[in-house]
C-alpha cells in the first residue's frame, strides 16, 4: 500500500470491534438446502463500528439483517438514527438472525448482536482522534463473476479507505469488493466471515490496532464464479472450502496493500442524509401458492436431501402467504459524505449496475454497498426480469417476502441515492 503524505487532519475517528461466538447447534442462514444447524465457529462474528465526527458505520458479519432490527440498533446508539448506517457482510456462513426471512432467527443471539452494535459503537466513539482520510481503487482483481450471465467478463474494483492518526498509525479501513461473501458451500457448517474475514485479518496483522471493515458492495449478481443454484443441493460444492475462501481473502487483501492511496481533496465537512421509498412488489407466479405447494409436494417424494430442504422451505412460504399482504416496501436509503468521499448504503441486494450508475452521477470517489438498513431480497436492473433466474423468480420465498419487488425497484433506489447525493454536495 502507498500513500501520498497526508494533509492535517480534518476529522475525529474512532473504530472499535465486539467479537461473539455463536455455540455449536446455532441454525445457519444463506442456503436453504442446508438444514443442520452450525457444528463450531471458524472465526468469531464480529461487530465492527467506524466513527467518524457524528456519524457511524456498523458492519455484522451475518447474511442479512431485518429492517426493523437495524432501526432498534440505531434508535439504541448516542447518535441521530439518520446518521448511522448497518450493513450485513452477507456471508452464508453466519448464523440465522432475521425474524421471517433467511430460515428464521435465534432470539438471544439477535439480542447480542443488537447489544453488541451498541457496544462497538460507544467505544469506536470513545476512541476517536484527529484523523487524515485517504483513498484508491485497484482494478484487475480477478475474483469476481457475473453468476447470471458467466460469458460477460466484469472487473469491478477493489475500493479502499484508510484513515491515519496524526503519528501516522492506520486508525481503520473500508475495504469494498462487490462479490457474494459464498465462497463458502452448503456443505460448510462452521460459522465464518467467509473470505471478507481473511481480508480483514491480514490487514489488521499488517498494521496492528487497526480496524477493517468489508462492505460487500452492491453484488446481487456477482459471486467468485458458480450459478446460484448451485445452492439448491447439498453435493457438488467443489473447490468451495475454507482453504479457497482463504486464498481469495488473501488476494484481495493483496489488492488492497497494493492500492495507491491519495488524499481526497474536498473540505466539506462531515454529512449524512436518510430517506425511504416505496417499492412495489410483482407476483410472477402463474398459478396460486396452493396450486405451487401441491407442484413441490409432489416433487419432495423423489427428492434428493438439499432439493427436498428446499421445496420444504418453499411450501412453508406458500402456507403463509395471506390474500390481504401488503404489496410494497418502504426501502431505506442513506447517504454519507466524509469529507468528499461519498458513501451509498442501499438494502437487499441490487445488482452491480446499480453502483455504476450512481457512481457516473457522483462527483469524486464514492462507496455503494448493499445489504445495508434491512435485506429483503434481491434488486435486479429492469433489464434482467425477462432472463428470469433465482433473483427475479425463486429468491423472494427464502426471505419470506410475498412477491418479487417489481421492475424499476432498482432505477428508483438509485434516483433516490443520487437525489440525496446532490443535496449533501
Amino acid at each position: 500500500m502507498s500513500t501520498s503524505h497526508p494533509g492535517p487532519a480534518a476529522l475525529r475517528v474512532g473504530a472499535a470491534v465486539v467479537e461473539i461466538s455463536p455455540p455449536p447447534g446455532t441454525p445457519m442462514a444463506g442456503f436453504a438446502a442446508r438444514t443442520e444447524p452450525s457444528t463450531g465457529v471458524h472465526d468469531p462474528l464480529t461487530v465492527r463500528a467506524l466513527a467518524v465526527d457524528d456519524t457511524c458505520w456498523i458492519t455484522v458479519d451475518v447474511c442479512g439483517l431485518h429492517e426493523d432490527t437495524c432501526t432498534r440498533i440505531a434508535g439504541s446508539l448516542p447518535l441521530l438514527p439518520e446518521r448511522v448506517a448497518i450493513t450485513a457482510t452477507h456471508t452464508h456462513a453466519g448464523p440465522c438472525v432475521m425474524p421471517g426471512r433467511l430460515g428464521g432467527h435465534d432470539p438471544r443471539l439477535l439480542v447480542e448482536i443488537v447489544l453488541a452494535c451498541r457496544e462497538a459503537t460507544e467505544a469506536a466513539v470513545a476512541s476517536q482522534r484527529p484523523a487524515t482520510l485517504q483513498y484508491g481503487e485497484s482494478r484487475g482483481v480477478d475474483v469476481a463473476r457475473n453468476r447470471r450471465h458467466p460469458e460477460r467478463a466484469v472487473d469491478p474494483p477493489v475500493q479502499v479507505a484508510t484513515f491515519r492518526d496524526a503519528s501516522g498509525e492506520v486508525v481503520a479501513w473500508i475495504v469494498l469488493y462487490p462479490c457474494h461473501p459464498v465462497v463458502l458451500g452448503p456443505e460448510n457448517r462452521l460459522i465464518s466471515g467467509d473470505y471478507p474475514a481473511f481480508t480483514r485479518r491480514v490487514l489488521e496483522e499488517r498494521f496492528p490496532g487497526s480496524v477493517a471493515l468489508f462492505l460487500p458492495g452492491t453484488a446481487g449478481d456477482i459471486n467468485s464464479g458458480h450459478p446460484a443454484d448451485a445452492s439448491y443441493t447439498l453435493s457438488g460444492s467443489a473447490g468451495r472450502t475454507m482453504e479457497q475462501a482463504r486464498k481469495i481473502g488473501e488476494h484481495v487483501a493483496a489488492s488492497v496493500l497494493g492500492t495507491r492511496l491519495l488524499p481526497v481533496s474536498d473540505s466539506a465537512k462531515t454529512s449524512a442524509a436518510r430517506r425511504t421509498v416505496s417499492v412495489a412488489m410483482d407476483p410472477r407466479d402463474a398459478v396460486s401458492p396452493a396450486e405451487l405447494s401441491r407442484q413441490w409436494e409432489a416433487e419432495a417424494v423423489s427428492a434428493d436431501p438439499g432439493r427436498g430442504s428446499l421445496l420444504n422451505a418453499w411450501k412453508q412460504w406458500a402456507m403463509d402467504r395471506r390474500p390481504e399482504e401488503e404489496m410494497s416496501w418502504e426501502a431505506p436509503v442513506s447517504v454519507f459524505n466524509w469529507e468528499g468521499l461519498t458513501l451509498v448504503g442501499l438494502p437487499g441486494e441490487p445488482f452491480l449496475a446499480t453502483a455504476e450508475a450512481i457512481a457516473s452521477g457522483v462527483k469524486g470517489p464514492v462507496l455503494v454497498t448493499g445489504y445495508t438498513n434491512g435485506c429483503p431480497g434481491y434488486f435486479p436492473a429492469a433489464d434482467e426480469y425477462d432472463f428470469g433466474g433465482y433473483e427475479v423468480e425463486d429468491a423472494h420465498r427464502y426471505y419470506g417476502m410475498p412477491a418479487p419487488f417489481a421492475p424499476g425497484s432498482a432505477e428508483a433506489l438509485i434516483q433516490t441515492a443520487l437525489e440525496l447525493v446532490g443535496g449533501l454536495q
